[in-house]
């Protein structure tokens, strides 16, 4: 079986786990329709989805330029806040490029079984 790489698994772990906590504290449905597409994303990204993939990395890098302009408006009101935006906007820019240039998702990519149609 084709594994997928560990750095992609702990984003993942680490993603979702963000999300569920953001339930937890405070449950919008805006937040509940992201944790459902990005479960779904993760599901065919975790079996070598190209498409997933791309989708998956296009998505995290918007999340992270709204959360850099969330931070830049925030900033002279609540410091703290604007840096915790930031700090996240940075780690889902990471992710997106990750998903995108990283050669070991390329491969583990082109090790997945393409879909047969019956």
């Amino acid at each position: 079986m084709n594994r997928p790489p560990w750095v992609l698994i702990i984003a993942t772990v680490g993603y979702v786990g963000y999300l569920v906590v953001l339930l937890v504290l405070d449950f919008t449905p805006v937040v509940a329709g992201r944790l459902g597409i990005s479960l779904v994303l993760f599901f065919f990204v975790l079996r070598g989805s190209r498409i997933a993939g791309n989708i998956l990395a296009v998505l995290c890098g918007l999340s992270a330029l709204v959360l850099l302009v969330a931070a830049g408006a925030t900033f002279s009101a609540n410091a703290a806040g604007a840096i915790m935006f930031t700090i996240i906007a940075g780690l889902l820019g990471l992710f997106a490029g990750y998903l995108f240039f990283s050669p070991a998702i390329r491969a583990f990519q082109a090790k997945a079984l393409p879909a047969v149609s019956p």
